[in-house]
């Protein structure tokens, strides 16, 4: 992502992170053109408003550098003439602000979205029903498939049986609570290397951290529920499955 305005930079890279692309985000034009030649890229986007070399001459370098010239470019900027960028080598062009379905139709168009080859199942656990399915309504197939447990017990005898390809745990449950399932998770081969994503209310200490992570074969990643975030949520999610 070459972008020199953060708040649009960081916006961007989330809405890519959603759709399961890592990014690397260059602040000019100029440390884009040493970045990008150290990476294996799918997609570039550009604004063209950038100090130092503007985007049309980034977009007329790249032309000439090689394996980079075959790197789709997609204009993320404010007001643009589109043929003119479409005629000076970009693949597609949105104008800012961006929203995610615009994203997501400019990436298809490009057949640069990535598919699932297999449905991953997801195992929700929290004693509090609506909150599961504001989790679930998250995970949408054919993609994912959803198993919901509401209480710690539960969860432990679904994940033994279902095996999922993720556990997500709220902690604070009665009886048998978010820290008694990783314990007896981790006691199990069959289990212990399910990867999970706690999401929680509760207060995390760097001694909950620990307990968590102790002889875990992959740390367990952390979402708070206040200013939950389906963006940043499903980029976790993404991470975890891929981990």
């Amino acid at each position: 992502m070459v972008e020199d305005d953060e708040r649009a930079a960081e916006l961007v890279r989330l809405l890519l992170e959603a759709e399961g692309f890592t990014v690397l985000i260059a602040a000019s034009a100029e440390a884009a053109l040493l970045l990008a030649p150290q990476h294996t890229l799918s997609l570039i986007t550009l604004d063209l408003m950038l100090p130092g070399i503007d985007g049309w001459e980034f977009l007329r370098r790249l032309r000439e550098a090689g394996a980079l010239a075959r790197v789709p470019v997609v204009i993320i900027s404010g007001s643009v003439d589109k043929h003119l960028a479409l005629a000076g080598g970009a693949a597609a062009v949105l104008q800012k602000p961006i929203s995610r379905a615009q994203l997501k139709s400019s990436l298809s168009s490009l057949g640069l979205l990535p598919t699932p080859d297999q449905v991953h199942t997801v195992l929700i656990v929290d004693d509090d029903p609506k909150a599961v399915e504001v989790i679930a309504a998250f995970l949408p197939g054919p993609a994912y498939a959803v198993a919901r447990a509401y209480g710690g017990a539960e969860a432990i005898a679904l994940a033994q049986r279902l095996r999922p390809d993720l556990i997500l745990l709220d902690l604070m449950m009665p009886e048998v609570n978010g820290f008694d399932v990783v314990e007896a998770l981790r006691r199990h081969d069959a289990t212990a290397q399910i990867p999970v994503l706690v999401v929680t209310a509760k207060l995390i200490t760097e001694q909950d951290r620990s307990v968590l992570n102790s002889k875990l074969a992959q740390p367990i990643h952390i979402i708070e529920k206040p200013g939950f975030d389906q963006l940043r949520f499903m980029a976790e999610v993404r991470r975890a499955l891929l981990s």
